[in-house]
């Protein structure tokens, strides 16, 4: 599986899930590390001008993916910079909000 690598993030979760509340708790479980997963690959795949997919999370396994395509990737930001708003994480904010401006 190709994805792309994130030097100072986390590796994409894996999501284990039969059913779809099963999803949402994952989805909560992992919701953090979702986020940050976001920021850092947004931000890698901005500097290595990486056009495809980004890979967020698996889901039951190395082969399905929950991924995000650049066109989606300023809504992206925008629920992270919110998300780290609610934990009042203000330095990823920073970096959220510096990012967005690049993705623009």
């Amino acid at each position: 599986m190709n994805y792309v690598p994130i030097p100072k993030g986390a590796e994409p979760p894996m999501l284990i899930f039969e059913t779809d509340t099963e999803f949402k708790q994952e989805l909560s479980k992992y919701e953090h590390e979702i986020h940050i997963r976001t920021l850092y690959a947004i931000q890698y795949a901005c500097d290595t001008n990486f056009e495809d997919d980004i890979t967020i999370a698996f889901m039951n396994d190395e082969e399905t993916i929950l991924s995000v395509p650049k066109d989606c990737w300023k809504e992206n930001l925008e629920n992270t910079l919110q998300y780290f708003i609610d934990i009042e994480d203000y330095e990823k904010c920073k970096e959220v909000k510096q990012l967005m401006d690049k993705v623009e």
